[in-house]
C-alpha cells in the first residue's frame, strides 16, 4: 500500500525534528567541552569562573545552574553564551574585576565547530575532542583581554568593576 502525501509530510517532519534534536544534543555536548577547555587552558579556579546567558539586548544574565541554561541559538546560526572570569591582583583578593566575554559557536558541515568571541570577526575551527585545536582561539581571546588592559586606562577604586569585551558601557 502506497503511503499518502500527508504521511510523507509527517515522516519528513519527524526526520527534521530528530535531526535538529541530534544537532542540539551535539552542540550542548560541545559547549560542555568548550567551557572545560577554557577553564583548563586558563587554569581558572571554579570560584573565579561564572556562566551567563546573553539576553536579547546583549546583556549578561548570570546562570547559577547547568550550562544548558546559558547557551542559546540565535538567528545568525551561532549558539551564544557568556563566561565571567573574576580577576584580582592575587588569587581571591580585592580589588577584583569581572571580565565578561560573549562567546559563540556553531557546528560546521564537516562536523567540526567554529568558535569566536562576539567582538572578534575571525572564526576559529576546533575539532571536538582535540584540546590542541582550541589553542589558537584561546590565545586570541587571551590576547584581546591583555590588550584591553594595556590600551585602556582602568581606574581601580578598590571596588568590583566589570569589563565587557566587545560591548560599550
Amino acid at each position: 500500500m502506497e503511503t499518502s502525501k500527508f504521511h510523507q509530510l509527517c515522516k519528513a517532519y519527524d526526520n527534521a525534528q530528530t535531526n535538529f534534536e541530534n544537532y542540539k544534543t551535539d552542540c550542548h555536548t560541545f559547549s560542555i567541552e568548550f567551557v572545560k577547555e577554557i577553564k583548563t587552558y586558563y587554569e581558572v579556579p571554579d570560584s573565579q569562573f561564572s556562566l551567563y546567558r546573553i539576553d536579547p539586548q546583549q546583556g549578561f544574565d548570570l546562570v547559577q545552574s547547568a550550562l544548558i541554561h546559558a547557551i542559546r541559538l540565535e538567528q545568525d546560526h551561532f549558539w551564544h553564551f557568556g563566561i565571567g572570569l573574576t580577576v584580582c591582583k592575587a588569587p581571591e583578593t580585592l580589588p577584583e574585576e569581572l571580565i565578561l566575554a560573549h562567546l559563540m559557536f556553531r557546528k560546521n558541515s564537516n562536523g567540526n565547530f567554529s568558535v569566536k568571541s562576539a567582538h572578534m570577526k575571525k572564526e576559529f575551527e576546533v575539532i571536538k575532542g582535540d584540546s590542541k585545536s582550541y589553542t589558537p582561539f584561546l590565545d586570541a581571546l587571551f590576547e584581546s583581554i591583555i590588550t584591553s588592559y594595556n590600551n585602556q586606562l582602568q581606574q581601580f577604586l578598590k571596588a568590583k568593576t566589570t569589563r565587557k569585551l566587545g560591548f560599550q558601557r
